[in-house]
């Protein structure tokens, strides 16, 4: 047989098979289609022409040029295209508005700008074209009454030229259109400086994280790898952050000083931030690499609403936070990682530092935005299962959306409150019929008082979680206080009102794991504790006399909640004019401070102490001065230091003695009442009283003091079994 030529297909004339008729029976052979081209397109001379070069989204700066040229200024934010990896793209065009005002004074002509409003543009039209991209759509103002506003912008690009400028205009729905020319300026939405000072105790590198984004196995199998840092973290966001040259070093070397309270710190950010008397709000934040905080699960905390104490409404917000070197989860912290243990440890600091920062920003935790299972820098790794192995160090969506083109009010430090404005709203507050649980729920949440306060009375009330299950017992991170976010508390007041209870410091926190035994009869099946709700970032919230009512929830992994029923308090009217007086000087923002840090020595706070102890004095042997008089006590038993010279000094000594003598009418009063709702506060007290005496070398009092509260109890009926637990702790 011939070979056959690759060239020689079936069917030709040439082919040997086809001419000697041995298979003609089997089949016949059809000439071969040729296959259909589409026609080459010429190159156009001219493909050079309108190549971009850089992205066409970032911040946008100039002036109006109609119907009133350079009478308003515009900062123009367009995210309609990537600015750099790993910055998601949100469809949004904001901006923020100024009154541009000058005048001449000895042939020199001084120009300032003065904010007025800002908008947002959401999901706009969006038309690319080969020299310019065409953007419409309709503004939406974040605040006051304004006509249906048209907006339409075109940036254009030369060749191998950067984008713009923007020309861009408003027309409102019967009004004048304005019109603006915006220039490029950055490849961010907006910028941040940050000032950073670390302590001596842990003045050791790393001060800043950064983590390599594989260096750790648990992770997203498409995780772009990157060495990531805090600053490129923000940036990622669309926030370029700067970090100020000069780091102060401040000496806490003190011989007695081992921890951080929130007094302290707030008296350090007061005494030490380099912008902290400069005019508010500004793009300006403090962060604190300390030591350990007093209590020492907690790894991060923001500064909220405790700045410059001068009354209500007056301090400047969200400034400052800190995060504590010495904290467990940065034990095998190092420089260079190379195990597991230490990639860990620096992925755990680059976290702390990111979501810190993050509150600052008005960003709130992700379950406080009913997105308990959201993916962010926002959320808690302990409460999303495999949080890591699906984290891509990011912020989600609406996080993106708020921090870059929020309400600029809302997201400014030094602008609203915590809380506030933006995409920041939480999910329906429901109704207060009871809890929201139709099935058996395993662990049972009940809030309960003893249902009635005196007007200006600080309001506590005890929660405790039992488990249900006879055969099961159940892990639950024992941290109930609002600052941990572990429990949120809605509360509705006597107007009808409902708000949800927000603590002034928000704490990012080691869960402190607690084992309840299945449902028995021993107590080890329940925890309770009792939990500060008097005053928050909402002020006071049980400042009127009438009916409240009070809900919480205990907030699992992956978004699982245990609802409690609602309990019901009522505050009374004040009794004596004396007390209705007075209440003009304690409903203010030094007092609620001091009562929420239970006390402080901060001399910026002095003003609210005075207040708490007028009052503890003149309400002695009622539950109003027994309340405020505890809170005198702990803050004399505490110790206090201040930055003086950038070294830290003791300014408060403990002193046991004056504690107790604040402590003696309260505990006249809780030792002759029967009222069961007061046991658990007496035993706080008492117990207080007893490390106090202890202090003092006086064992046989504290001894006494035990047989006393164990007595007390007992003809109260409280089980057994706590009667032994407080025996043998003691």
């Amino acid at each position: 047989m011939a070979h056959q030529h690759p060239h020689d297909l079936p069917g030709s004339d040439t082919h040997p098979e086809a001419s000697s008729g041995a298979h003609e029976a089997s089949y016949s052979l059809q000439p071969i289609q040729p296959i259909p081209r589409e026609p080459i397109q010429p190159i156009p001379t001219d493909w050079w022409r309108c190549q971009r070069r850089g992205p066409v989204s970032g911040r946008y700066e100039g002036p109006s040029t109609s119907p009133t040229p350079d009478s308003h200024e515009l900062v123009l934010r367009v995210d309609i295209d990537p600015v750099q990896a790993n910055a998601p793209v949100m469809d949004r065009i904001s901006a923020d508005l100024y009154r541009v005002f000058s005048f001449t004074w000895n042939g020199r002509t001084l120009r300032w700008r003065r904010y007025v409003e800002s908008w947002i543009v959401e999901n706009p039209s969006v038309s690319w074209q080969r020299c310019y991209v065409d953007v419409k759509g309709e503004v939406t103002y974040w605040e006051g009454s304004h006509p249906a506003t048209r907006f339409g912008m075109r940036i254009p690009w030369g060749t191998f030229q950067p984008a713009g400028p923007a020309e861009l205009f408003l027309t409102p729905s019967g009004g004048t259109t304005t019109r603006y020319t915006c220039k490029r300026v950055s490849s961010y939405f907006r910028d941040l400086m940050l000032e950073v000072d670390v302590c001596t105790s842990v003045n050791a590198d790393p001060i800043l994280p950064v983590h390599d984004t594989h260096s750790h196995s648990t992770r997203p199998a498409d995780l772009p790898e990157r060495d990531l840092d805090l600053v490129e973290a923000y940036r990622e966001a669309g926030i370029d952050v700067t970090l100020a040259s000069d780091r102060t070093i401040i000496d806490d070397s003190a011989a007695s000083f081992n921890q951080w309270s929130p007094s302290e710190l707030h008296d350090a950010m007061e005494t030490h931030f380099s912008q902290m008397n400069s005019g508010w709000p500004k793009w300006h934040m403090w962060g604190l690499l300390c030591g350990q905080y007093d209590r020492s699960t907690v790894a991060g905390v923001m500064f909220d609403a405790l700045a410059t104490y001068g009354g209500a409404g007056e301090a400047p917000d969200r400034q400052g936070f800190a995060v504590f070197r010495e904290h467990s989860w940065f034990n095998s912290l190092v420089e260079n990682p190379s195990t597991q243990a230490e990639a860990s440890a620096m992925r755990q600091f680059l976290y702390t530092w990111v979501h810190e920062a993050g509150h600052a920003f008005n960003m709130l935790h992700s379950w406080d935005k009913s997105r308990p299972g959201s993916l962010s820098w926002m959320n808690y790794p302990q409460r999303v299962s495999n949080f890591w192995g699906q984290f891509e160090f990011r912020f989600d969506d609406e996080e993106l959306i708020h921090i870059r083109h929020g309400n600029r009010a809302a997201v400014i430090m030094g602008g609203d409150e915590w809380a506030s404005g933006g995409h920041l709203k939480g999910g329906a507050h429901g109704d207060f019929q009871g809890s929201d649980t139709e099935l058996a729920a395993p662990l049972e949440l009940v809030v309960r008082s003893n249902g009635y306060f005196e007007f200006m009375e600080p309001v506590f009330v005890e929660v405790r979680l039992r488990n249900l299950m006879p055969d099961m017992p159940f892990d639950i991170n024992a941290q109930f206080a609002p600052d941990f976010a572990q429990v949120s508390y809605q509360i509705r007041k006597p107007d009808g009102s409902i708000v949800e209870y927000h603590p002034l410091l928000a704490y990012i926190a080691q869960p402190e794991m607690l084992r309840l035994e299945p449902a028995n009869d021993s107590g080890s099946d329940r925890l309770s504790q009792r939990v500060f709700l008097h005053y928050g970032r909402e002020g006071f919230l049980f400042d009127q006399p009438g009916m409240y009512s009070v809900r919480a929830a205990y907030h699992g992994i992956d978004g699982i909640s245990f609802q409690s029923a609602t309990h019901h308090l009522r505050v009374g009217a004040p009794h004596t004019p004396e007390a209705d007086r007075l209440a003009q000087d304690y409903f203010c923002r030094d007092v609620g401070t001091c009562l929420y840090l239970h006390g402080s020595q901060s001399p910026h706070l002095r003003r609210g102490m005075e207040v708490i102890h007028d009052v503890a004095d003149r309400f002695k042997g009622s539950t109003l001065g027994a309340g405020i008089s505890a809170i005198a006590a702990e803050c004399e038993a505490r110790p206090h230091f201040r930055i003086e010279g950038d070294k830290l000094k003791q300014a408060h000594k403990p002193d046991p003695e004056a504690a107790l003598t604040w402590l003696e009418p309260a505990m006249k009063l809780f030792r002759k009442t029967e009222d069961r709702a007061l046991n658990l506060p007496y035993h706080e007290m008492s117990g207080r009283r007893v490390d106090w005496l202890q202090q003092l070398g006086k064992k046989d009092e504290a001894k006494k003091e035990i047989t006393t509260l164990v007595k007390d109890l007992k003809k109260r009926g409280v089980r057994a079994s706590v009667i032994e637990r407080i025996t043998a702790a003691k």
